[in-house]
């Protein structure tokens, strides 16, 4: 069926209205693509979590775990050498993320609004090494900063350090580490927020006197506050539940809570443990993400109405 449209030209032939099937067909393919990703949730995500939420309640025997509601999971995790576990785990994300922005926010700066057209090489040389295997980045790394390794070689060479490194096995081998493969998840955001500020908006600033430091503090960091927040978010929440880097360059002292939950599920068996503890990592993040989120709105609030 045609539709003819008046113009002052005459009639033009206007191309054929969509009948009911076609609207039907146009329908069920745009619930199609939208279901597309909450079933992607559902199967692995929603799906998955009910399993761990489930077993975290169940009644653990050796091998396997008889369904039920107890309690003493909860209470194990949440006692002696797993509390304190968890807290060097906290330090130990909340230390690295602090290091990890102390970094990137310069550089994403410089990108941003300094590199001129050099902007997006400087990406690239970022994201390169951020698309290669982390467990192959991890491993590099543990071969830099072995003893008589390059890194020990150079240090000596400059007299910045004298004899074996030692860094190995350490919270120095860790922290370098998770920096290193947590930086380009933290200047991505950040560089998006400081290309969005508008530069009249900072010129404005410097003409009505302020100094560079006071228009960082008042205008810059204010302005990038969604790409601060998200950067933290995406540094902090993987950095909690991290496994990779300190077993590799922690060694004994790199455990954490993310070592401890794969221990549980692997070498001892115990699901219904291994869940209870995966779920209160799990609620401490929610915690931190919702506490995040009330900050940001109240901070919001406040600028409004300013």
């Amino acid at each position: 069926m045609s539709t003819e449209v008046s113009t002052p030209a005459g009639r033009v032939l206007a191309r054929p209205a969509a009948g009911p099937l076609r609207r039907l067909v146009a329908g069920l393919a745009g619930r199609l693509v939208a279901a597309t990703p909450l079933t992607w949730l559902v199967l692995f995500f929603a799906v998955p979590l009910g399993y761990v939420v489930v077993f975290s309640f169940a009644y653990a025997t050796f091998g396997r775990v008889t369904l039920g509601f107890t309690l003493e999971n909860y209470q194990e995790a949440l006692s002696g050498f797993y509390v304190t576990i968890f807290a060097r785990t906290v330090r130990f994300a909340v230390q690295g993320t602090v290091l990890v922005m102390l970094i990137a926010m310069p550089v994403a700066y410089f990108a941003a609004r300094k590199a001129g057209r050099f902007k997006t090489f400087l990406l690239l040389l970022l994201m390169v090494p951020f698309w290669t295997s982390f467990l192959i980045r991890v491993l590099a790394w543990k071969t830099l900063l072995e003893v008589g390794g390059p890194v020990e070689d150079v240090l000596n060479g400059l007299h910045l350090h004298s004899g074996q490194l030692g860094w190995i096995d350490s919270p120095t081998a860790v922290f370098i580490g998770v920096v290193y493969a947590y930086l380009p998840m933290a200047v991505i955001p950040l560089f998006v927020a400081f290309e969005r500020i508008p530069a009249p908006m900072l010129e404005a600033s410097k003409d009505l006197g302020a100094s560079r430091w006071r228009t960082l503090w008042h205008v810059t960091l204010p302005q990038a506050r969604p790409g601060i927040g998200a950067a933290v978010l995406l540094v902090m929440i993987p950095m909690s539940g991290e496994l990779v880097v300190p077993a590799l360059l922690g060694g004994d002292r790199g455990v954490l809570y993310g070592s401890l939950i794969q221990g549980q599920f692997i070498q001892s068996a115990n699901q219904a443990l291994g869940s209870a503890m995966a779920m209160v990592l799990l609620v401490v993040v929610a915690l931190a993400i919702a506490v995040s989120s009330g900050v940001g709105r109240l901070l919001a609030r406040r600028e409004a109405r300013a």
